[in-house]
């Protein structure tokens, strides 16, 4: 089975580009880098405006703290992690105290931690995920990224899984949540589960209309249930 992509494919925005990456020639990669590039530019520029005032006034604030967390998302699609965390911070540190930022900054230490084995980033992922699953108790993007970081950073398996099925059990259309149950369910070497989620998750993609991204959702699906049917019959004929 084909590594999860484990904190890409939770935010949407960012596995919408990829995704349509796909089914497009590179150009289309290329001019959302030109664009993305662009869009930083005039941000810089409005920042630099507003920081130079001397007294800033809770507007101000608030348009830094929205400038800040616009660029440390432009910079988490780039995978820029540590540009992202940056801009993040600063965002926060202006007053943007949302579930979807501590969500996103979650997902850049996450994804920088993995890449370069860092504790202290993963550490800050789980505290910034649960800062979000805290003010937002239905966060299930949230709730999947921390069952993932539980599950393959902090060898906490079971809390994982705990924490996933119950996603799962509360909201039948998170698909990315499906795939995860999937995908602890054969780490953990139970196979029949893992095939039954698949399976399931099979039969409901195709009842939603086609687009790129449910054409990949169902792609990986199959692969994933041929993957598992094969290994079971292995399995048997020995």
């Amino acid at each position: 089975m084909k590594n999860l992509k484990v904190f890409f494919i939770i935010a949407t925005a960012i596995a919408t580009i990829f995704v349509l990456s796909k089914f497009f020639n590179f150009g289309f990669l290329r001019n959302f880098q030109e664009n993305a590039d662009k869009r930083i530019e005039g941000i810089r520029d409005k920042i630099e405006d507003l920081e130079k005032e001397k007294i800033k006034d809770v507007r101000t604030l608030a348009r830094l703290a929205d400038q800040y967390t616009q660029l440390g998302t432009i910079y988490l699609e780039k995978r820029l992690w540590d540009s992202a965390v940056q801009n993040y911070d600063k965002g926060i540190k202006y007053g943007k105290n949302t579930p979807g930022v501590f969500y996103s900054i979650g997902l850049a230490h996450a994804n920088r931690g993995s890449e370069r084995e860092s504790r202290d980033d993963i550490d800050k992922a789980e505290f910034y995920y649960h800062k979000a699953i805290e003010m937002q108790s239905n966060y299930y993007d949230a709730q999947n990224a921390l069952a993932i970081l539980l599950f393959y950073h902090k060898n906490e398996k079971e809390k994982a899984l705990s924490i996933i099925e119950g996603v799962v059990s509360r909201n039948k259309s998170s698909y990315i949540a499906r795939f995860t149950l999937g995908r602890f369910y054969y780490e953990m070497n139970n196979l029949d589960k893992a095939l039954s989620v698949y399976e399931d998750l099979e039969s409901d993609l195709a009842k939603l209309p086609p687009s790129g991204i449910i054409n990949e959702f169902k792609s990986q699906c199959r692969e994933n249930i041929q993957r598992i049917m094969s290994e079971l019959s292995m399995r048997k004929s020995k």
